[in-house]
């Protein structure tokens, strides 16, 4: 009978300390699934809170930079800056030239400061074959010179003068433009929008006509 007691007292010990190390190991499993998802909630964080920091660098004229450090937020808008943007798009939506690569590079340039708003209505006016820009710069070239940007109700009036060639050598063709485009300000915070529009100005409608004769 003793025998038989110590035979089972043993094996219950046996099995005993295979449960016992079964249920560590689920524990152990347990704790680093919850570690698991705590690094990957915690990664999905950062990720989606990640901002680009723009650094402004000046260099001399040798190209060797002398200071860098971060760009600050701006506390109020400047309105040259606006100016200056808007003044851009024009000069770079209005040139037409011979190449279709640099023409493709300037469009792509210009769309960089416009939203879905104006985008459709370049959109809906370079889809007619009179306005095509590539099919234009093969029979002349076009310079358009911003004469003035001016604040009007909400948005700004701009005046350019665009001078044509033809490619024959004929006579230039003369005519002055005026356009009124809506502005929404929306700071970068992708490198690919810091590139394309580091000031953030968009354009978010666009009205333009000739004024005047050719001359």
């Amino acid at each position: 009978m003793s025998t038989w007691l110590t035979a089972r007292a043993e094996f219950e010990g046996v099995y005993a300390n295979l449960a016992r190390g079964k249920r560590n190991w689920q524990l152990v499993a347990f704790g680093l699934l919850v570690v698991l998802v705590t690094e990957t909630l915690g990664f999905v964080r950062l990720s989606s809170t990640a901002r680009v920091t723009p650094y402004v660098v000046e260099v001399d004229k040798l190209g060797l930079a002398r200071a860098l450090g971060p760009v600050e937020p701006l506390r109020r808008t400047d309105t040259r800056l606006v100016v200056s943007q808007i003044a851009e798009f024009v000069r770079d939506v209005r040139t037409i030239v011979p190449s279709d690569v640099a023409e493709g590079e300037v469009m792509a340039r210009a769309y960089g400061f416009v939203d879905q708003g104006g985008a459709a209505f370049l959109n809906a006016y370079f889809t007619d074959p009179r306005n095509n820009p590539h099919a234009l710069g093969r029979v002349m070239t076009r310079t358009a010179e911003v004469t003035a940007v001016l604040p009007s109700g909400p948005g700004w009036r701009v005046q350019w003068v665009e001078t044509e060639y033809p490619v024959d050598g004929g006579t230039p063709a003369v005519q002055p433009w005026e356009a009124y485009v809506g502005v929404r300000l929306s700071p970068p915070e992708t490198t690919e929008s810091i590139e394309r529009n580091p000031l953030g100005v968009y354009i978010t409608s666009i009205t333009w006509t000739r004024v005047g004769a050719p001359a």
